[in-house]
C-alpha cells in the first residue's frame, strides 16, 4: 500500500520528485490522489517519483495530549503570529524530509530537481526544510503552511534559490 511503500536505494528512470507531508491528522493516503491528478493536468509530471512520508503519532496539546499522526506538537489554536513552536519535533520532520531527499538522491534524482511540499503542518515542515537547507530544490510548495521559527530563520545562498509557492485560502481561519 502507499502507506507502507518507502523510498528504495535503487536507481530510477524517474527524472525528479515531489516530497509531500500530510497534515496534522491525516495519513500520506490524504493526498496520494496528486500522483494520478497531476500527471493528468500536465502529463510530463508523470516523468516525477511521488513520495508521502508518515507523520509520526504523537500527542498534540491542542488536542488534550491526544496522541494522532502530527509532524510536531501544536500548543496554539488557530496558529497565529508568535504562535509557541515545538523546536525538537520541527527538527524531527525536517530530518525526515532530508531522509526521503537522501534516498532520492542515492537513486540518481538530484536536489535540484526536487519540489518539497506540504499542506498545514506538513507545509511548516516543507518550509522549514526547503529554507533551512545548504541546497537549492526544484521547488517548495505551502498549502495552508505557516513559518515556524521565524527568529531562527537564517537562509543559505543556495536555498534563496529554491522557488516557492505559498498559497492559503481566504476561508482558512485555523492559520
Amino acid at each position: 500500500s502507499l502507506m507502507q511503500r518507502t523510498v528504495t536505494a535503487m536507481s530510477t528512470t524517474k527524472k525528479g520528485a515531489l516530497i509531500f507531508l500530510h497534515g496534522l491528522g491525516d495519513s500520506p493516503a490524504g493526498w496520494s490522489q496528486i500522483e494520478r491528478a497531476l500527471p493528468q493536468i500536465k502529463p510530463r509530471l508523470a516523468d516525477l517519483e511521488y513520495v508521502f512520508p508518515p507523520a509520526p503519532t504523537i500527542p498534540i496539546t491542542i488536542n488534550g495530549g491526544m496522541r494522532m499522526p502530527g509532524w510536531f506538537d501544536l500548543y496554539d489554536w488557530p496558529i497565529e503570529v508568535g504562535s509557541k513552536d515545538d523546536p525538537e519535533g520541527l527538527q524531527a520532520g525536517v530530518e525526515a524530509v532530508e531522509q526521503c531527499v537522501k534516498k532520492l538522491n542515492e537513486k540518481g534524482i538530484p536536489s535540484d530537481k526536487i519540489v518539497v511540499g506540504g499542506f498545514s503542518q506538513g507545509g511548516a515542515i516543507a518550509l522549514l526544510a526547503a529554507y533551512r537547507a545548504k541546497t537549492k530544490y526544484a521547488g517548495c510548495v505551502g498549502l495552508s503552511a505557516w513559518l515556524t521559527m521565524p527568529d531562527e530563520l537564517n537562509v543559505s545562498e543556495e536555498a534563496k534559490k529554491t522557488p516557492l509557492y505559498w498559497g492559503h485560502g481566504t476561508f482558512d481561519d485555523k492559520v
